[in-house]
């Protein structure tokens, strides 16, 4: 989805690819659970490893010092660049304990498109609604593209390529074969970019 690599999309990706191997991710549960559903305050400061300090930030030509970029509200691009840090200390950590993961059905850009799949829809969601509880991906998905007035039969395709992001992290299969779910995922991403809702570096 994205022209050039995101850090997210590597170690969510990589995250995802150690969950569909079976492999049990307790130890990093929180931090994962916190970056995956878009708290990039909580992730940043479960992991402590701060913030970059050559990121210049700043609203209505004002600049931002460092120390405050935390405190913006509604800017998940912001943070995504914030966390970068902290996102690469944290797949630093993940790799020593899982080391190298094979996978035979999706690639490394398979897993780096199913994150950045979430992510994107997460963060054009929280840039346009307020909410103060997690939200689901269905509800993002049906509130996000109904606000942008996507019609219902493209909305159906892009929920496809939820159920095969909910195939890989575990949940009950929709699909009798991971190759179709993949096409599936496919039809999803060419949606987005139909309606841009991409994010890209």
């Amino acid at each position: 989805m994205s022209e050039e690599k995101l850090i997210y999309d590597v170690v969510v990706g990589y995250m995802l690819k150690v969950i569909k191997s079976g492999t049990k991710i307790t130890k990093f549960q929180k931090e994962f659970d916190a970056i995956k559903h878009g708290d990039y305050v909580c992730f940043i400061n479960l992991i402590g490893a701060g913030i970059p300090n050559d990121i210049v930030v700043s609203k209505e030509g004002e600049i931002i010092p460092t120390e405050k970029q935390i405190e913006i509200k509604n800017a998940d691009f912001v943070f995504l660049l914030l966390s970068s840090i902290s996102l690469k200390n944290f797949y630093s950590k993940c790799y020593k304990e899982f080391g190298e993961i094979h996978d035979s059905e999706l690639t490394n850009n398979d897993f780096e498109n199913l994150a950045n799949f979430e992510m994107v829809l997460r963060m054009f969601y929280n840039n346009i609604f307020i909410t103060e509880n997690r939200i689901n991906l269905i509800d993002v998905i049906n509130i996000l593209l109904s606000d942008r007035e996507v019609p219902t039969k493209e909305i159906e395709i892009v929920q496809k390529g939820r159920e095969f992001l909910n195939m890989v992290k575990g949940h009950k299969a929709k699909f009798s074969s991971t190759e179709e779910g993949l096409i599936a995922f496919s039809k999803a991403l060419d949606i987005l970019e139909m309606h841009e809702i991409t994010v890209t570096v």
